[in-house]
């Protein structure tokens, strides 16, 4: 299953699970999309479209991860958002649907897939996070705080879960071609072509992670280096440093 698949990371990864013959239930709210990527893989792919930013939403989905007859074997949880702006200036509702998109979707879809895989002895939990929740970022302060959360429940419930036999990672990518940029109102005009990567490149080293058990990937030998950087700086560099690349 994989949630945020009508475009972008998740997308990508759903492609390259069907190329290599893995069935799909594909998640997002935009239909249509979902109708075209199941059309243009090989392998049965069940479309539902859901919004994860409502419990109504969640809740179908985390039926679907509970049925017995259809085993689940691997959750992406793909799907998220954010936006850019100053805290006190952005829509207070739209913020909090970035959290329940974020936070609250990844939280449950993952315990109930956690709860059934456990009892198979068997499965994967990919929860797609970034490079932002390694850092407290002025201008996407609710976006890098739902990132810090994802990256931390996937390491604790990493631990917790290996001796089940239960894999789960946390996938943290940096800039990445997509439309994410476009729909958060972030402006990358200025930031230089070495610092991105594909949605392909992401996806493959996601996919890579979990199978391996990784407890978090960081795709890309710069992202590497960065991440290392970014955790060894005191906070107060940090936090400057990333206001002025905002900025």
């Amino acid at each position: 299953m994989v949630t945020g698949a009508s475009s972008g990371i998740g997308r990508e990864i759903a492609r390259q699970l069907a190329a290599d013959g893995t069935d799909l239930v594909v998640v997002a709210r935009d239909e249509q999309r979902l109708v075209e990527l199941a059309a243009e893989v090989d392998v049965e792919c069940e479309v539902m479209v859901a919004d994860l930013a409502g419990i109504g939403g969640v809740s179908r989905v985390e039926g679907r991860l509970r049925d017995r007859s259809a085993p689940i074997d691997l959750l992406v949880n793909n799907a998220g958002f954010g936006h850019q702006g100053s805290f006190h200036e952005l829509d207070l509702e739209r913020e909090a649907a970035v959290v329940d998109v974020n936070v609250v979707a990844v939280h449950r879809l993952a315990h109930v897939a956690s709860v059934a895989m456990v009892a198979a002895g068997r499965g994967g939990i990919l929860n797609v996070s970034s490079m932002a929740g390694f850092m407290a970022a002025p201008g996407s302060a609710t976006y890098a705080a739902t990132k810090a959360f994802v990256t931390s429940l996937s390491e604790a419930i990493h631990a917790e879960l290996a001796p089940s036999g239960v894999h789960v990672t946390a996938l943290c990518p940096g800039f990445t071609r997509t439309e994410f940029q476009d729909r958060a109102d972030y402006d990358t005009s200025k930031l230089p072509d070495f610092v991105w990567q594909s949605a392909e490149q992401v996806a493959e080293a996601g996919l890579r992670g979990v199978a391996a058990n990784r407890t978090v990937v960081v795709p890309g030998v710069k992202n590497k280096v960065g991440a290392a950087v970014i955790n060894v700086l005191p906070g107060s560099v940090r936090r400057f440093a990333i206001d002025k690349l905002q900025r």
